[in-house]
């Protein structure tokens, strides 16, 4: 009997050491990764559930590469973002990459997709926008997929394409209480997929933790001078000042700002389609032309001024070509461009500018339908 024993103990004690020896090794591996930027070169699977502090991965100038956090949390009060795509070299630009499966807590902005601008760049931007741009769109980062993220309290947005990247998809990811706008699509950036997630709690803070007040109280989604994405299928509730915002930027801090990137792009042809939208505060569900009708005349602004009261200035918002259908719950979608379509939408669609109407400018082409 006591041989029988010891040969049927035998396995369940190599298992058990080899359990140890993996979950050490793994231990191990994650605790090698804590503090690090990891440069993401080559396909990479982390060991399962690892939690890792101040840890960065950058995806800079690659092709084809994608990282599986495998259930990993990042973590950091830091105000850096933790993964980052971006392109350095536009003779390299960054291409076909992928994320997914993690969990990502704190940070400043979380996730930040990017195309770096040198001061050359800066320069020719300022000389002769419509020509440069092409250039930088041409050799931004391109095709990123964000899948199965969590973000959570982020200091300020969750996921960033800044200027000119296109083709970001972001699916089946939460984001809770971004201190900013969750999703932060910039100037020039384009074709980009926001699909079937729910982004609750945000644009209530500053990076500090303080409250926000009035309009520096933000949305779900801005979409600013970006063009041709899809917004589809997402949950959208709870955030300090609306669902999703459209509008062309004025150009601001033009004089203020040393690294200062011209805005030419309107807020056009986007489609938002089958989103929940609810519980938003202040501002609208969905606003085209979120600017319009706001004073800035202390945002220091490029653009001409389009209308001026006293001392306030507003200017032009030429967004249009939008569409937005068949999206429920609450709130009221604001137009305040032209040439929009609005087609089965829970909300109430209100089509009007204060500033148009006080100009003798109508609104136009605006096709509103239940």
């Amino acid at each position: 009997m006591r041989k029988v024993y010891i040969l049927l103990l035998s396995p369940l004690l190599w298992a058990d050491l080899s359990w140890a020896r993996d979950n050490l090794q793994a231990n191990s591996a994650c605790a090698a990764l804590n503090g690090q930027t990891v440069q993401v070169k080559a396909n990479m699977v982390l060991p399962a559930a690892c939690t890792l502090r101040d840890t960065r991965f950058v995806f800079e100038n690659v092709q084809n590469v994608s990282l599986d956090l495998n259930g990993s949390t990042l973590v950091s009060d830091k105000l850096m973002d933790a993964i980052r795509f971006t392109t350095t070299d536009p003779q390299r630009p960054s291409r076909n990459l992928s994320v997914k499966n993690g969990r990502i807590k704190g940070y400043g902005t979380a996730l930040y997709v990017h195309r770096h601008l040198s001061p050359s760049d800066l320069q020719n931007l300022v000389r002769n926008p419509q020509g440069y741009y092409p250039y930088i769109q041409q050799t931004a980062t391109r095709n990123v997929m964000i899948d199965n993220l969590q973000f959570l309290n982020p200091r300020g947005t969750a996921v960033y394409v800044w200027v000119g990247n296109s083709k970001v998809t972001l699916k089946n990811s939460k984001i809770t209480a971004a201190q900013g706008p969750a999703v932060y699509l910039d100037t020039g950036s384009f074709a980009n997929v926001i699909v079937d997630n729910v982004i609750t709690h945000s644009g209530f803070l500053d990076p500090q933790g303080k409250p926000k007040q009035g309009r520096g109280l933000r949305e779900a989604i801005a979409i600013d001078g970006s063009y041709n994405n899809r917004i589809a299928r997402n949950t959208l509730t709870a955030n300090a000042r609306g669902g999703v915002h459209l509008y062309a930027n004025c150009g601001e801090k033009v004089h203020s700002d040393p690294n200062y990137v011209p805005r030419i792009f309107e807020a056009k042809g986007n489609l938002i389609r089958n989103n929940r939208i609810q519980n938003n505060g202040a501002g609208g569900a969905v606003e085209i032309g979120k600017r319009v009708d706001w004073n800035l005349e202390d945002w220091d602004c490029a653009k001409p001024v389009y209308a001026s009261f006293l001392t306030f200035k507003y200017y032009w918002d030429n967004s249009g070509h939008n569409r937005v259908e068949a999206n429920r719950g609450n709130g009221v979608i604001n137009v305040r461009t032209d040439n929009n379509t609005l087609v089965a939408n829970a909300q109430t669609v209100e089509v009007d500018s204060l500033v148009r109407r006080l100009k003798g400018d109508d609104l136009v082409n605006n096709k509103v339908s239940p």
